[in-house]
């Protein structure tokens, strides 16, 4: 059978084109979407020279194809879009419609962070090299060395440029305009302005800074995609090439700022006072409840509203809330050390590796929480399991850290208590990767 046949034979066993909602790759595998998963003839598929396994996870259906993924990708791209995708039976809108909300939600954001997760474990890899040359008497202050650890922040501090991109791909609507509204939360002169508040036409704009966020995108894109539909219905095609992307731009940035802005300001407020309160009270507690629930706070960027919090601390003798938030970074690594162990697929473990050798020594997570925790939403519930460990072993201690640095084996140093928090840290690590080892990590759905 000649490779267009097992081609279409995989486009066949998948319920044919009108069941192939969407479509797209990562390293090693090409993951679809479909209407109508019980049409899915998984025998056929494994049967097929090109298949190495079948998955079904995260709301998708996953073809491992291995290192000629992006060749295979193509050639199936170019026979689809040759075919009429327009006409949708019945029965697989009714299939779609049954498909799990939080299938399709976290689908949705795993097919958004996927393109972006080898430029991401580039940069990790980057930076733990720069932080831990850089972290050397002999080489601190290195003009070459800081240089690249600039470069290596970049992927993260326009992470809403990146992620408009990659957003706008995913909904089919016009990536640029996608860029463009995540470029517009970074501009530097309004930048310039985060934590004052603008007159906006009688109304109070508050100015936060964007950097390195992900929450105001995955709303202000979809927003844009649904109005980007709407214009393209009703205004002429004469004035489409240039009114669309403007009203596009100029609607959904301002609705995003004054929505996320006082939103994250007001929410972050409370929040870190809640923290401060919680802890006054009973630190162990505060420390479980801290370490489970901070990599969801880092997530919809509201650590932001507490680093001011965290730099008055530290300006004071010392900061608890850093140093029990790290353990959810930790906990993330140790996931990832537990997927490196448990799977049996070397385009997983390849992912897996590149994220966490990095990471215990940068601190950056970004590679782990999107390219292996969100799309296997099981591994939640471990670093849940895994922050409370080590936040209760720190903040049980009454333990701080006196310098605002990630955590990572490079923090240890910073720790009022080096010992304990190294104890917090490892317990966390073990715990992190002993999970998926034990329960498995992958989704089932």
């Amino acid at each position: 059978m000649s490779e267009q046949k097992q081609i279409l034979s995989i486009i066949d066993n998948l319920g044919g084109r009108e069941n192939i909602k969407d479509y797209y790759h990562c390293a090693t595998r090409l993951r679809f979407n479909l209407f109508d998963y019980d049409k899915i003839n998984k025998g056929t598929l494994e049967a097929n020279p090109l298949v190495l396994s079948v998955v079904q996870a995260s709301g998708q259906c996953q073809l491992i194809i291995g290192n000629k993924v992006g060749a295979v990708y193509s050639a199936l791209h170019g026979m689809l879009e040759t075919g009429d995708q327009n006409s949708t039976p019945s029965s697989s809108k009714a299939a779609a419609n049954r498909e799990s909300l939080i299938n399709r939600i976290f689908a949705f954001i795993s097919g958004s962070f996927l393109p972006l997760i080898g430029i991401l474990a580039a940069a990790g890899l980057l930076r733990a090299f720069t932080t831990l040359l850089l972290s050397l008497p002999s080489l601190a202050g290195n003009s070459t060395l800081t240089l690249l650890s600039f470069i290596a922040n970049v992927p993260f501090y326009f992470m809403p440029v990146l992620l408009g991109f990659t957003i706008a791909r995913k909904l089919k609507s016009n990536e640029l305009i996608g860029a463009i509204i995540g470029a517009s939360l970074l501009y530097p002169e309004f930048t310039s302005l985060a934590g004052q508040t603008l007159n906006i036409i009688g109304l109070p704009l508050v100015v936060m800074e964007y950097g390195y966020s992900i929450f105001p995108v995955f709303f202000a894109v979809p927003v844009a995609a649904a109005l980007e539909r709407f214009l393209k219905a009703r205004l002429w095609d004469s004035v489409q090439l240039f009114m669309v992307p403007l009203l596009c731009v100029v609607i959904v940035v301002p609705l995003t700022m004054f929505l996320l802005g006082p939103f994250g300001k007001y929410l972050g407020d409370y929040l870190a006072s809640a923290i401060v309160y919680i802890i006054g009270v009973n630190s162990l507690v505060a420390g479980m409840i801290i370490g489970a629930a901070y990599s969801f706070i880092v997530l919809f960027g509201l650590h932001w509203a507490i680093i001011p919090v965290v730099f008055s601390n530290i300006a004071h003798g010392g900061d608890p809330i850093y140093a029990i938030g790290g353990m959810s970074a930790i906990a993330q690594m140790g996931v990832a050390l537990g997927i490196i162990i448990r799977t049996r697929d070397a385009g997983t473990r390849q992912i897996a590796s590149s994220a966490f050798f990095p990471s215990l020594i940068s601190g950056v997570t970004e590679p782990i929480l999107y390219g292996l925790i969100i799309p296997n939403r099981r591994t939640i519930y471990y670093i849940i399991i895994a922050g409370a460990v080590g936040g209760g072993i720190v903040g049980g201690y009454n333990i701080t850290i006196n310098n605002l640095v990630f955590a990572s084996l490079l923090s240890i140093p910073t720790a009022s208590n080096m010992l304990i928090y190294s104890v917090g840290l490892f317990a966390t690590l073990i715990t992190g990767a002993v999970l998926p080892v034990i329960f498995g990590y992958k989704s089932r759905s």
